[in-house]
């Protein structure tokens, strides 16, 4: 738990960073969730969004997430909703750790938000439609320099050259908003540890 300790430490002390709405923007929010492994770090869970047409992160690596509904009492609320609709994990028991700055989306006109919750133990992942797999991935190996890079990606039919993490090896990278969301996190949770090397 010593990672999760540090991440809510780090996150309780500081006011993230609320982005305005912008106008044709829509507003959503995502959970990065943490799970306790084996060896006694910590994994984030990820997962692989299934291919939808219209659908802009159609095949590529998500959080659990989506769009905040009028029924939502806050972006927080949004991001718990989505996560039980979309992986089954019921995030009320779970401890709250923070929130991340907000991101807007560079080719998607969106605000999105972000949540970081810790588990205290494994949690069974029962992806819906909008999911086709999920990843936990150990924070040690989003933290190895070695597993970044520059990725070419297809946006609907574009080739893009983008900063990206190799999480898995049958994984398409990781890149874009979820990207930056786990560079924020790895900067909150890799200070004070072994890890600062990263940063």
């Amino acid at each position: 738990m010593l990672i999760q300790d540090a991440i809510a430490a780090a996150l309780t002390g500081r006011s993230p960073r609320n982005l305005p709405a912008r106008n044709g923007h829509k507003s959503a929010a995502v959970a990065l969730i943490l799970q306790p492994t084996a060896e006694g770090g910590d994994a984030l869970l990820y997962i692989e969004r299934a291919c939808h047409p219209g659908d802009p992160w159609s095949g590529n690596l998500g959080f659990p997430g989506g769009r905040i509904d009028a029924g939502d009492r806050d972006a927080r609320a949004a991001a718990e909703r989505e996560t039980r609709e979309e992986v089954a994990i019921d995030l009320a028991p779970a401890r709250f750790l923070g929130q991340l700055d907000d991101e807007y989306g560079v080719r998607v006109p969106v605000r999105v938000s972000a949540f970081v919750f810790g588990l205290t133990g494994p949690a069974t992942v029962c992806c819906n439609s909008e999911a086709v797999r999920h990843f936990w991935v150990p924070l040690t190996r989003l933290c190895d320099v070695a597993h970044h890079g520059t990725r070419t990606v297809d946006w609907h039919g574009q080739p893009l050259q983008v900063p990206a993490i190799a999480i898995a090896a049958e994984a398409p990278p990781l890149w874009g908003l979820t990207y930056r969301f786990t560079r924020q996190l790895l900067h909150w949770s890799c200070r004070g540890h072994k890890m600062n090397h990263f940063i």
